[in-house]
């Protein structure tokens, strides 16, 4: 039982320490990205849950244009599709 107990603890000791290293590079990964708390509202549902919060470090945003106005698309790094789409003037999500 003593051998058991004698590397079960590094072990998950080292699990913790992998598990927190990945949410703090996500994290520094979302905060380098610079949008505003409203910005990353992905789900547009009036607030940012820490689940936007993290994904985040995953979309990026490009100027496009829709029906003749200047908007910003945001959209996912892995595929290119779009999140979102915000044009200027209004502000609200173009669907």
């Amino acid at each position: 039982m003593g051998k058991i107990v004698g590397w079960l603890v590094p072990v998950a000791v080292g699990i913790v320490a992998l598990v927190i290293a990945y949410f703090s590079f996500r994290a520094a990964g979302s905060l380098n990205q610079g949008y505003s708390w409203q910005e990353m509202d992905w789900h547009q549902n009036g607030s940012t849950s820490l689940g936007d919060f993290f994904a985040a470090s995953d979309i990026g945003k490009r100027e496009v244009s829709q029906r003749g106005k200047k908007c910003i698309e945001y959209y996912y790094y892995k595929d290119g599709l779009p999140v979102k789409t915000v044009c200027a003037g209004d502000g609200q999500p173009v669907q």
